[in-house]
């Protein structure tokens, strides 16, 4: 028989490690002296450790490995369950690649524009899920750009007053989606969020439809609602990100106005800005 520390040894499993496996009652000594309180381990019991370790190494926790196995080290359920926890922790493990290629991909990025730039971007573009939405909108295709704060705010109007007066429940979270397919303008969309158990029937120039969940890559914008070219800046870095990550976009652009100016003397906004992508 072997003493703990000797077995600790031999086997490259440390002394407290063992103590905590007998404790929890996965993996006991051979023999415990009920003067001294040593615990003994012998050969025999190899196999019964190694496969403990061969499961932790596939990432099965403690409490796990219990139920998989029984006091003499053999495994005690089914090929079938055994299959089923296989095949889960496989799919685990597949996620956990796919997470870590997506970083690495990442830190790729950053690493060639700081070569080519010689720093790092200071607007920072991430990827979220976006689920379905039930919108009410006002769409309108503005032919001069000089006009598109105006007709913004009066389609915005049309479509709040739409929502006030069918007592639809929205967050108050307004936003803009900007169309691709005009060719004597800009095709503008101001939209609201709202719930409703059915598409409602709206009256005018607003309208109620569905916009499919879709993957997005985005960036928040902090500043003057009217520097155009601060926020065409974010709107190309983004455009830039996607081309560089392999991605195309996959529908209009949204702005949302998550913090509207809150005074005539108060420039400053922050708005999320998404494109819908995809890898296909």
């Amino acid at each position: 028989m072997f003493k703990i520390g000797d077995f600790s040894r031999l086997t490259r499993v440390s002394i407290k490690t063992l103590h905590h496996y007998d404790e929890i009652g996965l993996f006991k000594p051979m023999l415990v002296d009920k003067f001294t309180g040593y615990r003994y381990y012998t050969y025999e019991q190899l196999p019964h450790l190694n496969r403990i370790l061969a499961l932790r190494g596939l990432g099965f926790s403690l409490e796990q490995i219990k139920g998989m196995i029984g006091n003499d080290g053999k495994i005690a359920i089914s090929s079938e369950v055994l299959r089923g926890m296989l095949a889960l922790r496989q799919a685990q493990l597949q996620q956990l690649l796919d997470k870590t290629r997506e970083q690495l991909h990442q830190v790729e990025i950053r690493l060639y524009q700081i070569e080519r730039e010689g720093k790092m971007s200071d607007i920072e573009i991430l990827t979220k899920e976006v689920g379905q939405m039930m919108v009410v909108s006002g769409r309108e295709v503005v032919s001069d750009p000089s006009f598109m704060r105006e007709r913004c705010m009066a389609l915005n109007h049309l479509v709040w007053r739409a929502i006030q007066e069918t007592g639809l429940k929205t967050d108050g979270i307004s936003f803009a989606l900007y169309h691709s397919d005009a060719t004597n303008g800009i095709d503008v969309e101001m939209a609201y969020v709202v719930q409703s158990a059915t598409l409602p029937e709206l009256n005018g120039v607003a309208k109620a439809h569905i916009l499919t969940p879709t993957r997005v890559a985005y960036a928040v914008y902090k500043g003057s609602y009217d520097d155009f070219g601060a926020v065409g800046r974010v709107h190309a870095e983004i455009m830039r990100w996607i081309q560089a990550n392999g991605y195309r976009q996959a529908g209009a652009c949204r702005e949302y106005y998550l913090r509207p100016p809150q005074r005539s003397d108060d420039p400053m906004g922050v708005m999320e800005i998404q494109y819908p992508i995809t890898s296909e």
